[in-house]
């Protein structure tokens, strides 16, 4: 479902009548990066669809892909990808019943397992790359060069003044 972006501020400037001092410009962009979240997700997961991925599952094998020799700790991928360490043994889990990870024990504590790419979960993120870049690029179309790195630096800077809160 598309975003009402004329409701939402119709919504947003109703809310504020009827409320003194309530933070206008902060709710709506807060508002407009949950409707920009929930959009990109839509359009992401539709495209991942097909190779049998979701957005969380895709994010997941390229946190794998991108640590070294492809083996992570399953504690730092759920560090990576803000998400409790049950979610992630659910994901695990999902991802070896699909034949793209496996689960290796640690030689030195017997307690602990990583997370590695098999030769099926590597040819796949090589088959989904290409795609999921393009979408990307239609997603971020509208804003030129210097507009995306400067939407880059406010993001990271709103990021980080919440992580320091």
């Amino acid at each position: 479902m598309s975003a009402d972006i004329a409701g939402l501020m119709s919504r947003i400037d109703e809310v504020c009548n009827k409320v003194a001092d309530l933070p206008r410009q902060e709710i709506v962009l807060t508002r407009l990066i949950y409707f920009l979240f929930r959009e990109m997700n839509e359009c992401f997961n539709g495209k991942l669809a097909v190779f049998g991925l979701n957005t969380t599952s895709y994010v997941a094998l390229m946190n794998i892909f991108a640590s070294p020799n492809g083996v992570i700790h399953p504690l730092e991928l759920s560090n990576a990808m803000y998400s409790a360490r049950t979610n992630i043994t659910r994901l695990a889990d999902e991802l070896v019943n699909n034949g793209w990870i496996s689960r290796h024990p640690c030689p030195s504590d017997r307690r602990k397992v990583f997370l590695r790419l098999t030769d099926k979960g590597l040819k796949l993120i090589h088959q989904v790359l290409p795609v999921q870049s393009a979408a990307m690029k239609e997603v971020w179309k509208s804003l030129n060069a210097s507009e995306s790195i400067e939407m880059q630096e406010l993001i990271t800077k709103v990021l980080l003044n919440i992580k320091s809160s």
